[in-house]
């Protein structure tokens, strides 16, 4: 069955806020987020190529593959983008190592490591945002529900989500897409707070 072209939608949206979201990054010189968020505006044009203008079995396959590695890319360079932008910056050179090395591993293992690796960077992610980047409780817990968008989104609406059935599928789709958005529109926000 061919999804029908509105799923396109909001695929562009992700790609309007990830434009913007790396514009914001480029002139803070947040280099390893920039790139983690153009991959995912990358992945979000070819969707919204494939539901809106060309559905080939190639452009179907490259957006799906695109998907899990630019969440785990995005996911694993913010991270590091974080540890860059805190007085732990001394780590930061291994938390890329070690970014790297993941998704290396995905590549040559995908069944075995690369929902793992989703789970592993999302934690990763929201751990450092909410202990590196504010002082204030309150700023703490708002860094860590921003940084949980995506991961919330994945384990709920995405298609394999836990409210994807009861949902529908377009409806799941499209909300899944949103907190997409959300997540890289948020990225801006938490990267900006440096605890020096």
């Amino acid at each position: 069955m061919i999804p029908p072209a509105h799923y396109a939608l909001s695929e562009i949206l992700i790609v309007i806020v990830s434009l913007y979201t790396a514009r914001q990054l480029s002139i803070n010189k947040d280099y390893f987020a920039l790139v983690g968020i153009l991959l995912l505006g990358l992945t979000a044009g070819i969707g919204a190529i494939r539901f809106g203008i060309i559905n080939s079995e190639l452009i179907i396959q490259i957006n799906k593959i695109l998907a899990l590695y630019a969440g785990i890319s995005a996911l694993s360079l913010v991270s590091t983008q974080l540890i860059f932008n805190s007085y732990l910056k001394n780590l930061g050179r291994l938390i890329f190592l070690i970014a790297l090395v993941s998704i290396l591993g995905a590549l040559l293992f995908p069944k075995l490591l690369l929902l793992n690796l989703i789970y592993l960077w999302s934690a990763v992610s929201v751990t450092l945002a909410i202990f590196l980047c504010e002082k204030t409780i309150s700023n703490k817990i708002l860094n860590g529900i921003l940084m949980s968008i995506l991961i919330f989104g994945f384990l709920f609406l995405s298609k394999r989500g836990l409210f994807a059935e009861n949902l529908g599928a377009d409806l799941s789709f499209h909300l899944y897409h949103i907190f997409i958005a959300a997540w890289v529109f948020s990225m801006g926000y938490v990267l900006n707070l440096r605890n020096n």
